[in-house]
């Protein structure tokens, strides 16, 4: 059934969470030899960047790309046709997918003004202001890019993985599971756009990214 589908692939996600904290873990211990304690800290610092990768890779990896391609593998004859894989690629659909891209962007752009706008009690916004600095702080350790060969990590870590592997646990794993328990796409598509948005924790953001789930949702469809 889906919903017993639906509770095999969060299990799953649940443990590659942990195992993925696991794994980072000992990475960090290997590449640096600092003090778990003080891990927090540390990953904001510059001199650490290649263990910062790295732990965004694996985890990353156990999280979202690990969870769905078991799920696929235990609940589906042919995993790769379920998580939409598919070779006949042609020219057209990529400048569609392009095309649908650059037509949104004002579209985000419009949403980011809109959350912005919206009225909440001080207290949250104060606690969302905070969390955003807090995120801020992090992307800038992510992207301290000063030579070349960071610059390629940093395209692969930051810019291709995460996409890749995020868009296989929601499109290709979610999504795909609401569409056939609701026998339809537009209940799956908004169900997991806001779930989409919603775990990545940031309140400013939340629109933009249900709108851009959204679209990368009806594209995936």
């Amino acid at each position: 059934t889906y919903p017993a589908q639906l509770g095999i692939l969060l299990g799953l996600v649940g443990a590659g969470l942990i195992i993925g904290g696991l794994v980072s873990v000992a990475i960090w211990l290997m590449m640096t030899g600092r003090p778990i304690l003080g891990m927090a800290d540390d990953m904001l610092k510059p001199q650490y960047y290649y263990a910062i990768m790295a732990i965004q890779g694996v985890s990353t990896f156990f999280m979202f790309f690990l969870p769905v391609y078991i799920f696929a593998l235990i609940c589906y004859r042919k995993p790769s046709k379920f998580l939409g894989f598919n070779t006949n690629v042609n020219y057209k659909q990529v400048l569609i997918v392009f095309g649908i891209l650059i037509l949104t962007f004002p579209l985000s752009g419009a949403l980011a003004n809109l959350n912005e706008l919206i009225p909440i009690p001080k207290a949250w916004a104060l606690k969302f202001k905070a969390m955003e600095d807090a995120r801020a702080v992090q992307e800038a350790a992510l992207i301290n890019i000063n030579s070349f060969s960071k610059y390629l990590v940093s395209l692969i870590i930051i810019g291709l993985l995460p996409g890749l592997f995020e868009e296989m646990c929601f499109r290709a794993g979610l999504q795909n599971i609401f569409v056939r328990w609701f026998k339809g796409p537009w209940a799956a598509i908004i169900l997991t756009s806001i779930l989409f948005s919603a775990i990545h924790l940031s309140y400013y953001g939340f629109l933009v990214r249900f709108d851009l789930g959204g679209i990368r949702g009806f594209i995936f469809y």
